[in-house]
């Protein structure tokens, strides 16, 4: 491909720092074969496995309360789809929940594992409601004091709700938090649910706070980025813990009989950085900044001619284009400033006779 323009991309922020990412999880498509598969035999009490998997940094977890369930799986892919994919299976059991992503036990504080991303891309399928209740999204604990805690990004439904419809605090318990403006990240807003509860947790039967950041835009593929929740969590001054214990994907559920397949998961972790300034190796001289509502383009064209740009959503939507006349060796400024654009990834694309530049960064 011809070396068209030398491009410097203002990308909006939220008093967030910005990152490129060079794989969308949403064209990770193709199923995956030959995993490891942990299943755990139907009966009575409550029964899990866990550990690492080999040749990646995950450690994978299942888990269930019997009660009449027939089926219990977790198969984990290893080294494929992004190292953290798995497929989880269940019918009829009180709860089941499968995991795989990072396990620190008896770690530290969330800041100490730099931001953390995850992206996935997976299908499922379920019976009616597949049950009571259902997460599918991030999970984890962190200790000092006991939280457990849920960023769902998805659902099967529920008595109370579609699959579609947002999870409440008919499923949840516990009570919404009142926030002055919408908490707005990865281009959906998130509603907060904290509750306590008296229950079996890592430590034992003890007293914990259960916190949910639930997306009303449910979605099966994308990138999300854990550690804006747990900034929003503790800004609001929810006692989130001081100590990391894991942070997992997870399919979880109350009863029902369902599925889920995973093509594409991993876990990203990126240097935060104190400008809001990163550079990225999408292009070459390619800088993503913070400023005030706007999306700016600056570009140095070598060739004369007509100039595309195109702002793409991650999943590719056409967010916004404009046409330029360019003479080469000009410096070129367009402003994409019809909004605020939300949160999330997105893909700055330039035309040029028959030459495409491409950047993909993410909006925060």
């Amino acid at each position: 491909m011809r070396r068209f323009v030398e491009i410097l991309c203002l990308i909006v922020a939220v008093s967030m720092p910005s990152v490129a990412q060079t794989i969308d999880p949403c064209e990770q498509n193709t199923l995956l074969t030959g995993g490891t598969l942990v299943s755990l035999k139907p009966g009575s009490g409550s029964k899990g496995s866990n550990g690492k998997i080999a040749g990646t940094p995950y450690h994978y977890e299942v888990w269930v309360a019997s009660g009449g369930a027939e089926i219990a799986d977790l198969e984990y892919y290893g080294d494929q789809g992004g190292g953290a994919a798995f497929r989880a299976k269940w019918t009829n059991p009180d709860t089941y929940l499968g995991r795989v992503g990072y396990y620190w036990g008896n770690g530290g504080h969330y800041t100490l594992y730099k931001d953390i991303y995850c992206d996935f891309n997976y299908t499922r399928s379920g019976h009616n409601t597949a049950g009571n209740w259902s997460y599918i999204g991030i999970y984890g604990w962190a200790r000092n004091p006991l939280v457990e805690y849920y960023i769902a990004e998805d659902w099967f439904g529920n008595p109370w709700s579609s699959d579609t419809t947002p999870i409440g605090v008919e499923t949840t318990g516990g009570k919404k938090v009142e926030l002055e403006e919408d908490f707005i990240v990865d281009g959906s807003i998130y509603d907060i649910i904290v509750g306590e509860r008296n229950d079996y947790t890592i430590d034992g039967l003890a007293t914990f706070t259960q916190i949910f950041s639930v997306r009303r835009n449910p979605r099966k593929c994308g990138t999300i980025s854990v550690t804006e929740h747990f900034k929003k969590w503790e800004e609001l001054g929810l006692p989130f813990g001081n100590k990391m214990y894991d942070c997992k994907f997870l399919v979880e559920a109350g009863r029902g009989e369902g599925e889920f397949d995973a093509s594409y998961i991993t876990f990203i972790q990126k240097d935060p950085t104190s400008d809001n300034t990163l550079t990225v190796s999408a292009s070459p001289k390619l800088y993503v900044n913070a400023v005030n509502s706007n999306v700016n383009v600056n570009f140095t064209a070598t060739e004369s001619g007509e100039t595309e740009l195109k702002l793409y959503s991650v999943t590719g939507g056409l967010v916004a284009s404009a046409k330029l006349q360019a003479v080469a060796g000009e410096n070129y400024s367009y402003t994409f400033n019809q909004k605020k654009f939300p949160s999330g990834f997105y893909v700055v694309s330039m035309h040029n006779n028959g030459s495409i530049e491409q950047a993909k960064v993410v909006v925060r």
